[in-house]
This record gives C-alpha cells, sequence and structure tokens, in this order.
C-alpha cells in the first residue's frame, strides 16, 4: 500500500486507476504493447502489462513478457567496468591503448589518452556512424575496433558531447580482454545471476526461445503500427544487445538504488557507484521547460533534475522497441516502462505522470500534452514540401554502368547490381532500390519496410580519370558528408 510517504501530504493511494491511465494513453499513442514497473525502497509495488505482443493481436502483454531493452545496456557495460575497477583489473582514466594496443581512432595523436570514462560518457568525439553496426551479423567487437581508425570524427577529444555505440562495443571488448571472458559470459556470471535476473539476455535469437516475448513494431504511412522482423543485433552487444522483463527488470533497478547493494549483499563499491552517476559533460543547452535542470552524461546514464529532484535516467530504442528507466534516487524510486514501438515517447511520458502522482506533486501532463504536440508536428509535416530532383535529366551512361562493389575501410561493403526493375544495392544485408534522382544521383528505397533508417538516403556514382565509374558518395551518417566507397570491381 502506498500512502503519505510519497507526498508531502496524505494522498489518496496514487496506484488506484493507474491501470485505466496507462492503458488509455498505449493506446492514444498507437503503441501496441506496454509493460511498467515501480520499484520503491527497494521492492516492486507494481507491474502490469497492457496491450499486445505480436501484430496478430494473438498474445497479450504481461509484466513477464521480454522486451529489447536498446540502450538501458549501457549502464550493465559500465557496472561491468566497475567491477574490474573495483578489483584493480582496469583504470577508468588510463589510456585505453593500454588495454587494446590495436586501438586507433581516425583523429590522430590529440586523441592518444582517450580512456574508458571518455567512451562510456560519449565524449570521445566520434560521431555516431550507426550504419556500421546496424543489421551486420557478421561484425564483431575487435572488427568494431579495426575500423574506428577510418572512420571520421566530429569534435576534439573531451570537447563535446556526442552519443555514439560504437564505443560502447569496443569497451565490451576491454572487459573480453582483461577477463579472457567474452562480455555477455561476464555479464551473465556478475550481474545477471546475482540479480537473480534469469530470463534476460543478450539475443533475439535466444529471446524468441521463451514463451513470452514481444515482437517489435514501427507505424506505417497510415500511423498503423506494423509487427517488424527480430532482428540479429548482435553485433551491438554492450551498447543494446540486452533483453529483460520489467519483472526482471525490477532488481537492476533495486541494486541502484541500493548504491551497489542488493538484498544485503555488496556487488559494486560505493566508489564506483557514484562515479557511474557523476556528471561529466554537458548533453546539450538549456531546458526548454522549468521542470528540469540542465541534462548531464555519466557512464552509462544521463544525469539531471525533475521538478527540483535529482534524476538518474536513460532511454532506449532498437528494432522497434523503446525503453525508459528513470531513478528518483533520494526518494528510493525507480519506474521502469517497455513498449513494442519504435521511438515512441510514451515510456518516458508515463514515467514522469506516475512521478508526479506517487510524490504527490501538481501533475505536469506529459502523456496528454505530448499528444498534443505530435498533434502539431504531424500537422506540420504534412504540409512541408519534399525537395524535388533537378527535372529533365539523366544519368550519364547505361544503369550497367553503375554496378560493381564498393568499399570504405570504416563502414564496410556496398553492393550495386542490375535486376529487371534497374538498379539495386545491398548493404549489411539490407537491399533498396536506387530510383533515379538526377544526373548520376540515385535516392534509397528499401525492399524491406523495417530498413526505414535508408529511406532516400542519397548515391552519387563519381567518375575517374579514366572516364570510368570509380567512387560511390553515400549518404550514411547525417552529421557528416557523404561517404566515399572505392570502386572494387
Amino acid at each position: 500500500m502506498i500512502g503519505p510517504a510519497f507526498g508531502k501530504s496524505p494522498i489518496k493511494n496514487p496506484l488506484v486507476g493507474l491501470d485505466g491511465k496507462l492503458d488509455l494513453a498505449r493506446q492514444q499513442w498507437r503503441v501496441p504493447g506496454l509493460a511498467l514497473g515501480i520499484v520503491k525502497d527497494g521492492m516492486l509495488i507494481y507491474a502490469k502489462g497492457f496491450g499486445w505482443a505480436d501484430g496478430a493481436q494473438t498474445r497479450m502483454i504481461h509484466p513477464d513478457t521480454l522486451f529489447g531493452c536498446a540502450s538501458l545496456t549501457k549502464a550493465f557495460t559500465a557496472a561491468s567496468i566497475a567491477l574490474l575497477v573495483d578489483e584493480g583489473k582496469l583504470d577508468w582514466d588510463e589510456p585505453v591503448t593500454t588495454y587494446l594496443p590495436g586501438f586507433k581512432v581516425a583523429g590522430g595523436l590529440e586523441y592518444a589518452s582517450l580512456s574508458l570514462r571518455d567512451m562510456l560518457s560519449h565524449r570521445t568525439g566520434l560521431g555516431s556512424h550507426d550504419l556500421v553496426w546496424y543489421h551486420n551479423s557478421l561484425l564483431t567487437k575487435a572488427d568494431v575496433m579495426e575500423r574506428m581508425a577510418y572512420l571520421p570524427m566530429l569534435s576534439p577529444l573531451r570537447s563535446s558531447y556526442h552519443y555514439t555505440n560504437l564505443m560502447y562495443i569496443v569497451v565490451g571488448l576491454v572487459v573480453e580482454r582483461v577477463t579472457d571472458q567474452t562480455w555477455e559470459d561476464f555479464i551473465q556470471a556478475r550481474i545477471l545471476k546475482p540479480l537473480a535476473m534469469a530470463r534476460t539476455g543478450f539475443s533475439p535469437l535466444s529471446m524468441v526461445q521463451d514463451p513470452d516475448f514481444a515482437f517489435g513494431h514501427t507505424l506505417d504511412p497510415l500511423h498503423l503500427a506494423k509487427q517488424i522482423p527480430l532482428r540479429p543485433e548482435d553485433a551491438i552487444g554492450p551498447a543494446g544487445a540486452l533483453y529483460a522483463s520489467v519483472t526482471q527488470f525490477s532488481a537492476w533497478i533495486a541494486l541502484q538504488l541500493g548504491r551497489g547493494v542488493y538484498q544485503g549483499q555488496r556487488l559494486i563499491s560505493q566508489a564506483q557507484c557514484d562515479a557511474m552517476w557523476e556528471p561529466l559533460i554537458p548533453t546539450g543547452g538549456q531546458p526548454d521547460t522549468p521542470h528540469f535542470g540542465r541534462g548531464f552524461y555519466g557512464l552509462g546514464w544521463r544525469i539531471d533534475s525533475y521538478r527540483g529532484m535529482r534524476r538518474v535516467a536513460h532511454g532506449g530504442n532498437l528494432n522497434g522497441y523503446s525503453s525508459r528507466l528513470t531513478l528518483f534516487p533520494d526518494h528510493h524510486l525507480g519506474i521502469i516502462a517497455f513498449a513494442n514501438l519504435r521511438g515512441t515517447p510514451l515510456p518516458g511520458h508515463v514515467s514522469l505522470d506516475i512521478c508526479d502522482a506517487l510524490l504527490g506533486l501538481e501533475p505536469a501532463n506529459w502523456s496528454e500534452n505530448g499528444l498534443a504536440r505530435r498533434a502539431i508536428h504531424e500537422a506540420k509535416a504534412a504540409s512541408l514540401v519534399p525537395p524535388t530532383p533537378i527535372p529533365l535529366t539523366s544519368p550519364s551512361r547505361s544503369l550497367s554502368a553503375f554496378t560493381g562493389t564498393y568499399h570504405h575501410h570504416g563502414y564496410g561493403l556496398w553492393q550495386v547490381e542490375m535486376d529487371d526493375l534497374g538498379l539495386r544495392a545491398t548493404y549489411n544485408d539490407m537491399p533498396v532500390r536506387l530510383q533515379h534522382w538526377h544526373y548520376d544521383v540515385f535516392k534509397a528505397k528499401p525492399l524491406r519496410e523495417d530498413d526505414i533508417d535508408l529511406a532516400m538516403i542519397g548515391f552519387s556514382f563519381l567518375s575517374n580519370m579514366a572516364g570510368h565509374i570509380g567512387e560511390l558518395q553515400v549518404e550514411m551518417d547525417a552529421d557528416f558528408p557523404p561517404i566515399a566507397f572505392k570502386r572494387l570491381s
């Protein structure tokens, strides 16, 4: 039972009626399934599921339904380093080359001191470059490290915040090199097993062996949720591979709120817990609402304040799953929310609405106001005039002249082929149709609905001095100029 301890004055039980409010919000946000758990003073006091786990609506969501956690995994990776720092096997500030002699980034000698603390706080200067690993079933952690030397940097070391999954993958390789275990085995033995998180794992291929899991979904052009296939994203590992349920996650929340202690057993030292929550680098400008203080990133966690209260949190979004973990350490309160819809803000909104209710605060109505903003955004998007090509142009040569294999040392391969419908290109087993735009420029149309990250990216074929096509430039990352892929054949 929840009573006055949650607020400044006696209030009725704030969980009364919560089920109906959450399910209504789920439907308003067009989300197939939602699961939410609340941990207070180390105990799971609320765990419910709403909606559907699959597109056919044959399986309902439960508190034990497994979801992809996406970037909530990052805090587990930071904790793995904390455990090894406690043992004296690693140091947060030692150059990473101490543990990975072959590690190198494209920026040159000024990045020689790049450390684990830098990597885990996203202050390395590297951009996202997410297409390197996305849907790449053959990529290993060692492969990622080797590609680092060829990926352009965005800024000098420690000068600014740039969120990147690639550095977390390499951090997992550090764990493997100093323990002679895979990152997955280390997390299993040192974190999941002590927390009795037996149904938590690392790969969709193992998640589907469990009878209670949710498929990811995306919205189609009519804003209807559509189930998408599970992806073998094992390559992302330490940056986002974890899957769990809200009941499984309650133990992890209890460990965090217990500052490294779970059921009387200390797993992580207080010093390293403090290190992970230390605000290291600002994540942007000033917040646009007075409810929030300025945001910072620590080690696998985002740190800010909400209505004057310290907040430690993180979100996740990958392959049709969205998640949000929100901790209010000074109130011994944690909220975990999973949704099986790509990029939905629902988990974050309902978590804040629940916080307001539990702590007896004036409601800020985050979900309701978010719906109003969505309506405005969708109306504006519908009125935008899309970019258009230069009219009355054509390719400089027959389409067959553009076919071939194109290579970049950091990004890998694009394979361009001809079929009965024209040019078709493939990257990381993701096929796209190349639709002519103007001159020797083409735009991508994904041939699978769930590859929307490749939609409308540009391809420009360039001639060499002999007049043959020798290079393909592709818009691989919005933060960088097109990446140049050299033609191999």
